[in-house]
Order: structure tokens, then C-alpha cells, then sequence
């Protein structure tokens, strides 16, 4: 997702895939948002482990991150420096 934003969310999810959880989702916001609104969401999402993609609903996150810095956070995430 390709937004000006920096202010967001990040998810984790454990792979369907390959059981790690290094399955992330960024999901901008302007503002904080309840837990209900951002588990009742389907996100597109891929793992940084075996590379599968496809969609998982924010009910299976695993972890939910708020961020002031979503596109840094989410480039580390990329690279497996953050869990």
C-alpha cells in the first residue's frame, strides 16, 4: 500500500505457508483506531520467508503495532530485522 502516510499499522500474522510468523501487513491511519475496526479488516498480505501472498483478516493477527514511522518500520521488516 502506497500512501504519504506515516502514521499507521503493522500486523503480523503466522504463515499459512511455512508456519513462521513473518507474515506482515501495513495498514495507514490518521489517527488511533480500536482494536475491533483493525481485526475486522482483510489485508493483503506476504511472508518474508517463503514469499507466499495472498489475503488474511485482521481476526488472525497474531501482533498489531501502532507506528509513528510506518515506512521505516516496514522496509526492517522486509530485510527480517524486526519481529
Amino acid at each position: 500500500m502506497k500512501t504519504g502516510k506515516t502514521e499507521g499499522y503493522v500486523l503480523t500474522f503466522c504463515c499459512i505457508n511455512c508456519g513462521k510468523h513473518k507474515v506482515f501487513a501495513q495498514y495507514p491511519s490518521d489517527g488511533m483506531e480500536s482494536e475491533e475496526q483493525i481485526r475486522g479488516r482483510i489485508y493483503q498480505v506476504s511472508c518474508n520467508s517463503c514469499d507466499w501472498r495472498g489475503d488474511a483478516c485482521g481476526l488472525s493477527a497474531i501482533r498489531i503495532s501502532h507506528t509513528m514511522e510506518l515506512k521505516a518500520r516496514a522496509a526492517v521488516q522486509r530485510l527480517g530485522l524486526w519481529a
